[in-house]
């Protein structure tokens, strides 16, 4: 399902802190709160004595009429707002703000045009009967959820009756979105259980308020719940958010990013799960993040982004201190670029150094090698000389080229802080070369 990504018509620059989201299965209490606010709860009772008052008082037919759905078209909106807010989190009426948007006015005309279409359906497939009406009657119930959230989304009446965008959505969510159709299930059992337990034992002028209070409190309930599983859910949904919620520790966020990107892999949307590690690695400095996003680019064939980020990945690596995935990182690039190079000339110092760690002597001269001539100004150039002398003589033997650059590097930076190491290599080379040779036995 592709759902715009300012489809609400928000900018999304002001949105885009990366997720850090409890999954909706554990803020179970905070969803039965929510209709207790100030603002809902003094709505739900103004709008429930509306409803009460215009059966009980002697008021014309058609003034009844119009006074009960009045009362649930404004309460209708209401929760469509209370999920549109909650999807861009703003998780507390508190937070909500005040949005003149016509279309959402018209969500629950376009919603009961949808279900509409969605009982004709059912009452044609049950005429067919057998599996035909099962599948029909199951997709439905399903498919409701999805289409309530997609409509909120996008505005769109189309969209949320397309039964593509509600599987869409469905496999992009997985199998939470299980867990919701079963909340939500629960929750309208839920609230004829108590009605069943509470009508009886109210006095008649009570029965309609409370029975409307009743509905209105269980159907904020589900709004809330649907609005904040796309809140969870909004980086593979489309939507921009204003927030995020700190409930939960980094690891498991990092993990979940990682089981998404997973699926989305293995279900060939490649593009989608790009988008999603791209949102990871770009909010923060986690090495797992950017390596993933890397991989993907390979898969991709994105050369173009995927040299524009090896330089980011290879910078964070040797920051991170892990210069032997830093050299396998650069060699790779280098088979596919010749000229490959890091932007920054000092990484090809920490480079050499990790490639002589891996005893690759050879290859860590070669990556310093010409350095003074290709940086002429570098500040590393004295560093480069002594590293180089150290591989010379430490690793390779070869004594008397190292001599000549300890020489080159104490004439030409005499008061660089390496010359003193510089000095003292020297001093060793001299003994060495002075001792007589080991007598041979």
């Amino acid at each position: 399902m592709n759902i715009p990504k300012n489809a609400t018509g928000m900018m999304s620059g002001e949105y885009d802190e990366a997720p850090a989201i409890l999954p909706f299965w554990q803020r179970a209490p905070q969803f039965f709160r929510y209709p207790l606010h100030w603002e809902p709860l003094l709505y739900m009772l103004f709008l429930s004595v509306a409803v009460g008052g215009a059966v009980v008082l002697p008021l014309p037919g058609l003034l009844r009429v119009v006074i009960i759905l009045g009362a649930w078209l404004a309460f209708v909106r209401y929760a469509y707002k209370t999920l549109d807010q909650t999807s861009q989190g703003r998780l507390t009426p508190e937070e909500h703000r005040v949005c003149d948007d016509a279309d959402r006015k018209n969500l629950p005309y376009k919603q009961f045009l949808i279900f509409l279409v969605f009982g004709v359906v059912i009452g044609f497939a049950q005429r067919l009967g057998g599996i035909p009406y099962g599948a029909a009657l199951i997709f439905s119930l399903l498919a409701m959820p999805a289409s309530v959230m997609i409509l909120t989304i996008t505005r769109s009446f189309w969209a949320g009756l397309n039964p593509l965008g509600a599987i869409s959505m469905m496999r992009l969510i997985g199998m939470p979105y299980l867990g919701l159709c079963a909340f939500l299930f629960l929750l309208s059992a839920s609230q004829g259980v108590l009605l069943e337990l509470l009508l009886p034992r109210l006095p008649v002028w009570l029965l309609v308020p409370s029975a409307n209070f009743v509905s209105m409190y269980f159907m904020l309930i589900m709004f809330n719940m649907m609005g904040y599983v796309v809140f969870q859910h909004h980086h593979l949904l489309g939507v921009p958010v204003s927030r995020t919620e700190t409930g939960r520790n980094a690891t498991t966020e990092k993990d979940d990013v990682a089981t998404t990107i997973g699926r989305l892999v293995g279900a060939g949307e490649i593009d989608q799960a790009l988008d999603i590690a791209y949102e990871a690695q770009r909010t923060a400095d986690d090495v797992a993040a950017h390596e993933r996003y890397h991989k993907l680019l390979v898969l991709a064939g994105k050369d173009d982004r995927l040299l524009n980020h090896s330089q980011r990945y290879l910078a964070l690596l040797l920051q991170k201190g892990k210069g032997d995935e830093a050299l396998t990182l650069f060699r790779a690039m280098q088979g596919r670029v010749p000229d490959y190079t890091p932007e920054q000339p000092g990484m090809l110092l920490r480079l050499a150094e990790a490639a002589r760690r891996r005893r690759e002597y050879r290859e860590a001269l070669s990556l310093v090698k010409g350095f003074d001539k290709r940086f002429p100004k570098h500040a590393d150039i004295p560093s480069v000389y002594l590293f180089a002398a150290q591989v010379l003589s430490e690793n390779l033997r070869q004594d008397a080229q190292a001599r000549k650059l300890l020489e080159v590097l104490i004439a030409r930076f005499p008061d660089h802080p390496v010359r003193t190491q510089a000095g003292q290599l020297l001093t060793v080379l001299d003994r060495l070369a002075a001792a007589p040779p080991a007598a041979v036995r």
